[in-house]
């Protein structure tokens, strides 16, 4: 089973920078990620 990570922010808080680093770097690691936007 999977591990879900939640990013809360306000707008131009850099939530998006930060779930693209998160991801690269889990990537990196040998960890699979998906990201997924929530309206």
């Amino acid at each position: 089973m999977g591990k879900l990570i939640v990013i809360e922010g306000l707008d131009g808080s850099g939530k998006a920078t930060q779930s693209r680093l998160l991801c690269q770097r889990l990537e990196k690691r040998g960890v699979a990620c998906k990201k997924v936007a929530f309206p």
